[in-house]
């Protein structure tokens, strides 16, 4: 078991905190009486193989996964494309799920089987990165026969499962027509929602789900279309906190238990970023591999997997804090916004702090409403590579134009969706479809509305403003900002990072 996470009160004698911004690691003094929010420990991962056999032979909510087997079973294994943590993992725990249910289906002698990788509206999967997660094992024996394919949200042999309202929905082929579909999945937050339907169905049926009229009551509607459509047994692993690389160990550490070499470590990742701006942060944060220890592992009903995995990572990962705070600290990190990129593109690293950090709670949110989120990075106007193309249009064109999320949807979502441009990128170029960044603009916006103010320490103020918030040049200068707000003597709280931790605020 891993150190549970706990709030610190800083007072004079804490030690300067470590915060995040981009590619860089600074120490900042947050202020006497700042409540610090770090997550449970990481811990290194051990052998997962008792936990998954466990899922496999005593599932929750059914049968054992051999029982419903036979050597004619047409069998679907669905490789959930969601959320991934970030910074990547160093062993992908899909090949080990994906492994175990090849092996026990050839045990009983399935001969019909294909992988789906349920991807949705994110990028479709080379050959690469198939063999990069499953493995080579896997890779040579499935490729070659095409027998792995990237579920396409626009493809032309999507069939319907049922009408709800009149509306059609629509899902992969290959699952819907399985006597039988595995689900393999990772629980890293406390997120709700069906991966399955979002990964697998179209693009209108997605964005009803997702979309700037989400619909929880059609929601609720096709998860049970999906349910009564389906055999469904899912497998899926409940991750820890990031445990980082030697020379980055010090960020998932507590201060005031660093080591001399951890101090050592922090020097140098800073005069390595100094040195060399680009080219020495793309060298040291690019992308950084991060071990995850494997909490549990959960088998059997669809609906049961998901409510238990939540549970389970809320177990793991859940910290009381007491009381809401006027003010709210976040540090974005770049690797752990976006992969490959030692700073992530400023889309990405507004939605990690007010969805991915500020909204990881279990319903009471950390700030009172009309609070202001402060948060670390320099929101520098860059988007990595040609899978964010719709998303660097969108920034360029959309948002400077209105940041109203039912105007967005009105006047600009439709012609994107349709614009062969992103649609062939999304098809053939490995790119995310279009629709993917108007979605979590959306889910942005809406978290933005809880608070007053959204400020950006060291943020690029001519971006800040394009999404609607501030910028400020240093921690002290951002308090200031934000005491118009919340007075010049607020409660703070400071998400400390890099992992999540689940507030329980009381």
């Amino acid at each position: 078991m891993s150190r549970p996470g706990f709030v610190l009160e800083a007072d004079a004698s804490t030690p300067p905190l470590m915060t995040m911004s981009g590619s860089q690691l600074k120490l900042e003094r947050i202020g006497v009486g700042t409540k610090v929010v770090y997550p449970a420990d990481a811990v290194a991962s051990t052998g997962s193989v008792g936990l998954i056999e466990s899922a496999l032979n005593a599932p929750i909510g059914g049968d054992a996964l051999a029982s419903r087997l036979q050597a004619d079973t047409t069998l679907t294994i669905v490789v959930e494309d969601c959320d991934w943590p970030l910074p990547r993992p160093e062993f992908d725990i899909r090949r080990a799920l994906v492994e175990s249910v090849l092996e026990t289906a050839a045990r009983v002698g399935v001969d019909d089987v294909q992988i789906v990788i349920a991807n949705g509206l994110k990028q479709r999967w080379s050959a690469t990165q198939v063999t990069t997660v499953l493995g080579d094992r896997v890779a040579s024996s499935f490729l070659p026969d095409g027998l792995v394919t990237s579920h396409d949200v626009t493809g032309d042999d999507l069939v319907t499962l049922g009408e709800i309202d009149g509306h059609a929905v629509r899902f992969n082929k290959r699952v819907a027509e399985s006597d039988l579909v595995v689900v393999v999945g990772v629980r890293a937050d406390y997120t709700t929602g069906c991966p399955l339907v979002t990964g697998l169905s179209d693009v209108s049926t997605i964005n009803r789900l997702r979309g700037v009229h989400r619909d929880e009551a059609f929601a609720d509607q096709v998860g049970e279309l999906t349910k009564s459509a389906l055999s469904v047994f899912s497998l899926v692993a409940v991750l820890g906190q990031p445990l980082l690389g030697r020379n980055l160990r010090f960020v998932g550490k507590r201060e005031w238990e660093w080591s001399l070499a951890d101090r050592l470590a922090l020097v140098t990742a800073r005069q390595v970023v100094a040195a060399l701006p680009r080219q020495g942060a793309r060298f040291l944060h690019g992308n950084p591999l991060a071990d995850y220890a494997v909490v549990d592992v959960l088998g059997g009903d669809h609906g049961e997997v998901l409510k238990h995995s939540r549970q389970v990572w809320q177990a793991a990962n859940a910290v009381e804090v007491n009381g809401q705070a006027d003010v709210l600290v976040a540090s974005v990190w770049g690797a752990s916004v976006d992969e490959g990129d030692p700073i992530g593109s400023p889309l990405s690293a507004a939605h990690h702090a007010l969805v991915r950090q500020a909204g990881t709670h279990m319903g009471k949110p950390y700030t009172r409403e009309g609070g202001v989120l402060i948060a670390f990075h320099p929101l520098v106007h860059r988007f990595a590579n040609r899978r964010h193309s719709a998303a660097a249009d969108f920034y360029a064109k959309v948002l400077s134009e209105t940041i109203d999320t039912a105007e967005i949807a009105e006047r600009h979502e439709p012609a994107a969706i349709a614009d062969e441009w992103y649609l062939d990128l999304y098809r053939k170029q490995f790119a995310h479809h279009p629709l993917r960044v108007f979605h979590e603009w959306y889910a942005t916006a809406d978290a933005a509305r809880h608070f007053s103010n959204v400020i950006w320490v060291g943020g690029d103020r001519r971006t800040a403003a394009v999404l609607g918030h501030r910028a400020a040049t240093t921690f002290a200068d951002a308090l200031e900002i934000a005491s118009n707000a919340v007075g010049q003597a607020p409660e703070i709280t400071y998400l400390r990072g890099p992992g999540l931790a689940l507030g329980d605020v009381r």
